[in-house]
């Protein structure tokens, strides 16, 4: 079983992975999603591939940074991250549909699996005594032994 920290690890790694991916080949990539743009319209693209860039770091430092939290707060970081990858899975299949551009089925398929696996860490359950902290345990003066 996967720990949570370690699903934020990862997503947020591979978010930072891909921000810096985006702003290394915005050219190539642009021209893949719109193989039939003019220099201007290439230009525009390439310009909006850096901004992604940036907000694909910028969430990923954050999701990244979300390891040190208790186990709760990092599962809303979880299931906002199932929200938000299957949002853009959404878009990405409308996109597809309306042949907008072009649309990786590799990358739409990593970002449904990423959503699900997101989902699947935020809902799994976790033992009573892993709810608390040893803090509490320790006030209490229980072993952690059920839920208090």
């Amino acid at each position: 079983m996967i720990s949570t920290k370690a699903t934020l690890t990862m997503i947020g790694g591979g978010l930072i992975i891909q921000g810096l991916i985006f702003y290394a080949f915005a050219g190539p990539l642009t021209d893949q999603n719109f193989p039939g743009a003019g220099d201007e319209a290439r230009h525009v693209g390439v310009i909006m591939r850096g901004g992604l860039a940036g907000l694909s770091c910028l969430a990923g430092l954050v999701i990244f940074l979300g390891r040190s939290f208790e186990n709760l707060p990092a599962k809303r970081i979880l299931f906002g991250c199932a929200i938000g990858f299957a949002a853009i899975s959404a878009i990405m299949v409308k996109t597809w549909l309306n042949e907008a551009a072009v649309v990786p089925l590799p990358a739409l398929g990593l970002y449904v699996f990423t959503s699900g696996f997101a989902l699947y860490a935020a809902l799994k359950k976790i033992s009573c005594y892993r709810l608390h902290t040893r803090q509490q345990v320790k006030q209490r003066g229980t072993t952690g032994v059920g839920c208090f």
